[in-house]
């Protein structure tokens, strides 16, 4: 009977994280589909190309954070607002729930802990997260305040609490595909960078490696010249 009772208090929990995850992970597959497709020619099998270029652990640390933090911290925070800020669906109390969220929670616990985390699932070290975070911090947490405030207003005023994450977790799709969509177009302009900085230096061994011929031939007949008593 114990069991069934923490059973009963355990599944709405772990049923609606499931779903966070779930969401998230499949926005991350989604934007990554969309970023292959327009990065794959035409010609040839293009389809196993994208399939062969999805990052799946990127997408399973995408999962893993909305199912342990969306489905579990943020909600706990979420019901902390209710019991600071009150229950009422008033202007003045899911203003200060908005305010919170926007100033406090993104900022300083959402978006370092969104890209520390996954970047250690990822295999990153710490050091490299931190150097993710610092790199995507402004544009995530701008874009955050673009999108979510509109949508939390909404959410705190209509939504009831057992149905705000997963009601979230809808909304964050968007989200999240904005996101992974920020940091793979940063890493395809990375890759370019570092292709061009290749070609150029392919071309400069190439162009080095013919002066160095060139003047080695010329060394070559001015020595011959000298033996046959010619002087160049």
């Amino acid at each position: 009977a114990f069991s069934r009772v923490r059973l009963a208090k355990i599944w709405p929990w772990a049923k609606t994280a499931a779903q966070s995850g779930g969401i998230a992970a499949a926005a991350d597959v989604t934007t990554q589909r969309f970023i292959s497709k327009g990065n794959v020619p035409e010609s040839g099998s293009s389809q196993a190309a994208v399939c062969t270029n999805l990052d799946l652990r990127r997408s399973a640390s995408i999962g893993a954070f909305g199912f342990f933090y969306s489905g579990g911290l943020q909600r706990l925070l979420y019901q902390k607002f209710d019991t600071s800020f009150g229950t009422q669906a008033t202007m003045q109390v899911v203003a200060k729930k908005v305010a919170a969220d926007s100033f406090l929670h993104a900022p300083f616990l959402y978006v370092p802990v969104f890209y520390m985390v996954t970047g250690l699932l990822q295999g990153k070290s710490l050091e490299e997260s931190f150097v993710r975070l610092r790199a995507m911090y402004c544009d995530t947490v701008t874009t955050y305040l673009m999108i979510w405030p509109a949508a939390m207003f909404g959410l705190f005023w209509a939504v009831p609490e057992a149905r705000r994450i997963v009601t979230l977790a809808c909304l964050a799709f968007v989200e999240k595909a904005v996101y992974s969509l920020i940091e793979l177009s940063r890493q395809n302009d990375r890759e370019v960078v570092v292709s061009v900085d290749v070609r150029i230096d392919e071309a400069q061994n190439v162009a080095g490696s013919a002066v160095n011929s060139v003047a080695s031939e010329k060394g070559t007949l001015a020595i011959g010249g000298l033996r046959d008593g010619h002087v160049p």
